[in-house]
This record gives structure tokens, C-alpha cells and sequence, in this order.
């Protein structure tokens, strides 16, 4: 099915924003980093063979839509497969003004989220252990997730919940791919980020920004 959607490329300028931003709350966002890392070895909530500095830039890469404006339209949002609190948890921090539900089937890991969030004393958020399926949303509610669903699978298991805008973290060439093979009618915008080769963490990657 041919389907309806726009490529938009985002400027190396949205990266020097989002590395801003973190700045602006360093304290809270390395709290998280000092807790994620620290429970990563008791349970696997993050690759264990990755770097404290890799972690800081899938924070910043959390933060990006942020920056383009694209969390402003909802205040309550859901984070879909959260595992280790990607991208909820760096929303949350900066967000302040917005409810965060952060969900996941997996309950250890929920439960040890649960505790960092607690600890980094984060109070705008809900953990939430169970599959998608199963969250009950309010209506307008936003839903962000960071390369934990297909986009068809993500749009099955929410079913006829209220969602208005989703957000997914994925490469983009890989979702082009997920469009063209989906029988479903999607319209969307796919956020290409253009940051040059001296940034070669975020080559191939972008937003998808579903609406309905």
C-alpha cells in the first residue's frame, strides 16, 4: 500500500539544542545515568558492554523531539517498551509540566525502574508493568517509544485506545521499509537527522511522528 508520508531533515542545530538542554538539568539526568548503570549489573536493563558516554548520547537523542517542538502537544504521554527507562525517563526529567506512564511487559525490569525513579526523585511519572495492550489511556494521550516496536505491531497491540500523536525513535531507512510492507492506511513524518559525519552515532537515525 502506497501511504502518505513527508521526509522532513533535521539540522545539526536540533543536536546542539538537545546537548543544551541536558546541560540545563546535568544534576538529575546523571543521577539517572549513576542508577541505570549501577542496577545494570544486578539485572540487564541496557546493553552491559555499553559506555557511560554512549548512554549519555542515547539521553541527548532522547531529548531531541524536545527540541523540534514535537512534545508540546500533549501533556500526558505514554513510553511503550521503556525497558530501562529509554526514552520516558529523559522526557520526564525535562518535562516537567507533562505525566509520563512508563511501560513495559517485563516486570523485573519495571520494578527496578520503579526504584530509580524513586531514588532520582522523579514525580511526574507512573510505572506501568504490563503489556500496551492492556494500558489505559485518556483520551489525547501521546505515546513515544525508542526501537522497541515495528510500527505496525505497535498500532495492533493500541488497538482502538485514544492516542492522538505517536513518536518512534528508528532509522529510516528501516522505516520506510515498515511503511511500504504495511497494509495499513498511515500518514506520517518522518524526521530524517542530517548532523554530518562527524556524528556518526546518530547516521541513519530520525523520528516518526504518526498522527490521527
Amino acid at each position: 500500500m502506497k501511504h502518505n508520508y513527508k521526509k522532513i531533515e533535521v539540522s545539526f542545530s536540533a543536536l546542539e539544542s538537545a546537548r543544551k538542554l541536558y546541560k540545563e538539568h546535568e544534576q538529575q539526568l546523571e543521577d539517572y545515568l549513576d542508577n541505570l548503570l549501577e542496577w545494570n549489573d544486578k539485572i540487564n536493563l541496557v546493553s552491559r558492554t555499553v559506555s557511560r558516554e554512549t548512554l549519555r548520547e542515547h539521553i541527548i537523542h532522547s531529548l531531541i523531539p524536545v527540541v523540534l517542538g514535537l512534545t508540546k502537544k500533549h501533556n500526558k504521554w505514554i513510553d511503550a517498551g521503556t525497558g530501562g527507562g529509554f526514552p520516558g525517563v529523559p522526557l520526564a526529567i525535562c518535562e516537567t509540566e507533562s505525566y509520563w506512564l512508563l511501560n513495559d511487559n517485563v516486570k523485573k525490569k519495571m520494578k527496578v525502574l520503579d526504584d530509580i525513579v524513586k531514588s532520582i526523585e522523579l514525580r511526574n511519572v507512573k510505572v506501568l508493568p504490563m503489556s500496551i495492550s492492556l494500558a489505559e489511556l485518556h483520551k489525547g494521550t501521546g505515546v513515544v517509544t525508542k526501537h522497541a516496536f515495528k510500527i505496525d505491531d505497535l498500532l495492533r497491540l493500541l488497538g482502538s485506545k485514544p492516542w492522538k500523536t505517536i513518536l518512534m525513535w528508528k532509522g529510516v531507512a528501516g522505516a520506510i521499509e515498515e511503511l511500504d510492507a504495511s497494509k495499513k492506511k498511515i500518514a506520517c513524518t518522518i524526521y530524517e537527522f542530517k548532523f554530518g559525519e562527524n556524528e556518526p552515532f546518530y547516521e541513519g537515525k530520525g523520528l516518526v511522528k504518526i498522527e490521527r
